[in-house]
C-alpha cells in the first residue's frame, strides 16, 4: 500500500469517526502488532496470545497485518488490515496500542506525522515492547532531518517494556526515553520459555541465527562475494561439522535474518551439509527457540533467549572488528559474553563440538551472568505488562 492509499484512508477514517463513535462506546479495544505488518513473531506475538487466553473478557484485541502477509493464516482472533479504513477507525477508537517496532510502522502508518490526525496517537496508550532485549546492537545517531520527529515520537510513548537496569539505563540515559516511562517487567516472549528444564532432544536440532548487516544492504557488492555470505557458507559446509552432526544425529537450523532474507536464494543451494535445515522467513522464531538444544549466533538477542533458558550459545563473530566500527554493541564484546566466542570458521566447528560434547550443558559463567539481564525468571512479565497497562488507562481515565 503506498504513503498515498495510507494518507487516503486515515483521512475517511477520520471524516467517518464522529458518525460511528456509539458504535466503539464503551469498548475497551487494544491494538496490537508488530514488524510493520509482515511477520508474526517476537513480543507482540507473545503478549496478543496472552490477552486472547487471558482477558478475553476484559479486552477487544485486535492484531494488525498486511493484507499480503504469508503469516495471515497463522494469527488466530481477530485482524485488521495495516492501513485500511477499519485499521484506522480502531486506531481512533482504541484505549491502547501495543507494538515492537513503532506505532507507525506496526499500527497506524504515518498517523503520528500528520497534522490534526495526529491528535489520535496523542490521545491513545502507546506501549512499547521492543523485539528483543537490548543487547548486542547500539541505535544509529538518527538523521538530523528526522532527529527532533523521532525524539518526539519516543518521548510520547506512555510504556516502554525493560527487563534490567542495565537495559532501562540504556533506554533513558542513551535513548532520551522519559524515566518514569521505562518499566521493569520483563519481555513477554520469556513468558514462552522454559526455565532451566532442558530443551526436548527428539528435536535434535541447534538454532544458527545470524543477525542483519545494513552496510551489505547498502552496498553494490554482489551478496555471495561478501564476507558476511562467505564466512557462513564455509561453517555450515565444514566437514568436520557435518560428520559430528551426523555421528551424533543433530541438525542445524539455519534462520536467516528476516531484513536479509531478500538474499535467501543466494545462500540456499551453496548450502551442501544435509544435516542443515533452513527455516523460513514466516517460521514462528518462538517455537524453534523453545525446541532448541543451544544457539549459534553473531550478535542476535536471540542469544538472550538462550541464556534466559540457561541453554548454551556460541558466538561466531566473523567480522567482529567490522561490527565494532560500523553498528556496535551495549554489551562489551570483549568482556562481557557469556558463551563461548569463536572469530574464525576452525573455532566456531569446535565451539559446537564442546558444546556437544558437554551435552548442552549452560557453562557456570553464563548462568550467573543472567542476574545482568533479568529481573525477574518466573515466566510472569505478561502478567505484569498487562497490569501496567491497564492501571495507566485507569490512571488517564480518572484524569479526563
Amino acid at each position: 500500500m503506498s504513503k498515498l492509499s495510507f494518507l487516503k484512508n486515515m483521512t475517511i477514517a477520520f471524516f467517518e469517526y464522529p458518525f460511528k463513535r456509539n458504535k466503539f462506546k464503551n469498548r475497551n479495544i487494544w491494538l496490537v502488532g508488530g514488524h510493520a505488518g509482515d511477520i508474526y513473531n517476537d513480543n507482540s506475538k507473545a503478549f496478543y496470545e496472552y490477552l486472547i487466553a487471558n482477558k478475553s473478557d476484559e479486552v477487544e484485541v485486535y492484531w494488525v497485518i498486511n493484507d499480503d502477509s504469508k503469516a495471515i493464516d497463522k494469527i488466530p482472533g481477530n485482524k485488521l488490515i495495516r492501513g485500511s479504513v477499519e485499521n484506522y477507525l480502531y486506531y481512533y477508537n482504541a484505549n491502547a496500542i501495543v507494538f515492537s517496532h513503532s506505532p507507525s510502522a506496526d499500527i497506524a502508518p504515518y498517523n503520528f506525522a500528520v497534522p490534526v490526525l495526529n491528535k489520535f496517537h496523542k490521545k491513545v496508550i502507546k506501549v512499547y515492547l521492543n523485539h528483543g532485549t537490548i543487547s548486542f546492537k547500539k541505535r544509529k545517531p538518527m538523521n538530523a532531518r528526522f532527529k527532533k520527529l523521532i525524539d518526539e515520537l519516543l518521548a510520547s510513548y506512555n510504556l516502554v517494556t525493560a527487563s534490567s537496569d542495565f537495559e532501562k539505563n540504556i533506554m533513558v540515559n542513551e535513548w532520551g526515553m522519559c524515566e518514569n516511562s521505562v518499566r521493569i517487567v520483563g519481555n513477554a516472549r520469556y513468558d514462552l520459555l522454559s526455565i532451566d528444564d532442558e530443551a526436548d532432544t527428539s528435536s535434535n536440532s541447534i538454532l544458527y541465527t545470524p543477525t542483519w548487516r545494513d552496510w551489505i544492504k547498502n552496498s553494490d557488492k554482489k551478496f555471495t562475494d561478501t564476507d558476511y555470505c562467505k564466512s557462513i557458507l564455509d561453517f555450515l559446509n565444514n566437514k568436520k561439522l557435518e560428520e559430528i552432526l551426523k555421528e551424533r544425529n543433530l541438525y542445524i537450523k539455519f534462520y536467516m535474518h528476516h531484513l536479509m532474507h531478500e538474499y535467501i536464494d543466494d545462500i540456499e543451494p551453496n548450502i551442501h551439509n544435509e544435516r542443515v535445515i533452513i527455516l523460513d522467513k514466516s517460521v514462528i522464531l518462538a517455537d524453534e527457540i523453545r525446541k532448541s538444544l543451544a544457539n549459534i549466533t553473531d550478535y542476535s538477542s536471540v542469544a538472550i533467549d538462550f541464556l534466559y533458558m540457561n541453554r548454551p550459545v556460541l558466538f561466531y563473530q566473523f567480522d567482529i572488528d567490522e561490527y565494532k566500527e560500523k553498528v556496535d554493541s551495549y554489551i562489551d564484546l570483549d568482556n562481557e559474553l557469556f558463551g563461548t566466542v569463536a572469530y574464525n570458521v576452525e573455532g566456531a566447528v569446535n565451539g559446537v563440538v564442546e558444546m556437544i560434547n558437554n551435552n548442552f550443558s549452560a557453562s557456570v559463567k553464563q548462568i550467573d551472568d543472567r542476574k545482568m539481564f533479568f529481573k525477574y525468571n518466573d515466566n510472569k512479565n505478561c502478567d505484569r505488562i498487562y497490569s501496567i497497562i491497564t492501571e495507566k488507562i485507569n490512571k488517564e481515565n480518572r484524569d479526563e
